[in-house]
């Protein structure tokens, strides 16, 4: 028994393969606030760099994210406002943890002008969200009715809504809210970016027309109006976010569809609170969306109850 369980946990573990493109990252050493940094491995990537496990010289172990700038859309953006953007978001980071420490510790940051890439260190998580519940899946392979236990979701549920409280709160709209958003730290589920400078690396010059924003954001998981532009970006975009999550959480796998239904193949959750919570987060148009403050005060969220 105990041989199985470890194996079902190597299988949660194993990652892809690096892509070509970062295959020069892998044991690449860099300076950050005069620390130096060695990417060890890749723990992940989205559409502007992935994030790596890094030793920092001194014995002690830590997590750097690299953005490539170059893979920008006719990227137009001049080294001080690459710098400004990133060093917004680290300044309000370290403001939210002078009170709360459910966003990622920040180490130190870098702009690598020769290679077009800016660096953050970090505190290094034990594992992501993804990987969290892709454990408890493979542990939990007899449930039926359910991909991961109840009681795993509704803690992990109770942290996400208490980390978006956090981004209301600063009035930030993250828009691209997902599973590898999110690390554990022992059994304290942390955010690992605010989204500003992603958002703001996005700006372009188009011609004479000015400056526009691109829309960005990761399909499914984020809000349809970020990817299709049919509504405006609110707080609300969010709320999709938080829903989509919970369908993974319910599902295992975000929704394709873009509403609350379930996968093909699968059956409704037995759930009435949750099936009550994807039907109001899930709906395209961001203005017939709940509240943050509705899902707080939600049976599910705000009482014992487990579904």
């Amino acid at each position: 028994m105990g041989n199985q369980q470890t194996k079902r946990r190597r299988r949660a573990y194993r990652r892809p393969p690096i892509p070509q493109e970062d295959l020069w990252l892998a044991y690449h050493t860099f300076r950050l606030r005069n620390h130096l940094y060695t990417l060890l491995q890749r723990r992940g990537g989205g559409k502007f760099g992935s994030i790596w496990s890094c030793a920092d010289g001194t014995g002690n172990y830590a997590a750097v994210k690299v953005f490539h700038l170059n893979r920008l859309h006719q990227p137009r953006l001049t080294t001080t406002e690459i710098i400004k953007s990133f060093q917004t978001e680290i300044d309000l980071i370290c403001r939210i943890r002078e009170t709360n420490d459910s966003v990622i510790n920040i180490l130190g940051f870098d702009y690598d002008a020769h290679r077009n890439i800016a660096l953050i260190a970090m505190e290094l998580g034990d594992q992501s969200l993804t990987e969290y519940v892709r454990t408890l899946h493979e542990s939990n392979s007899k449930l039926i009715d359910n991909f991961i236990p109840p009681k795993n979701r509704k803690e992990i549920w109770i942290q996400l809504v208490d980390i978006c409280q956090i981004l209301y709160h600063y009035n930030i709209i993250h828009r691209d809210l997902k599973p590898d958003s999110f690390v554990y730290i022992g059994n304290k589920l942390k955010l690992t970016d605010l989204g500003i400078a992603t958002n703001d690396l996005s700006i372009l010059t188009s011609g004479n027309t000015g400056r526009r924003r691109i829309i960005v954001g990761t399909r499914f998981y984020s809000g349809p109006e970020c990817i299709t532009g049919q509504y405006l970006v609110t707080l609300k975009t969010d709320i999709w976010s938080l829903g989509a999550i919970l369908y993974y959480l319910t599902y295992g796998m975000p929704p394709i569809y873009e509403n609350h239904q379930p996968p093909s193949g699968r059956s409704q959750t037995s759930s009435l609170l949750i099936k009550n919570i994807l039907e109001s987060c899930l709906i395209k148009n961001p203005n017939n969306r709940p509240s943050l403050q509705w899902i707080q005060k939600h049976p599910f969220t705000n009482t014992n109850a487990l579904a």
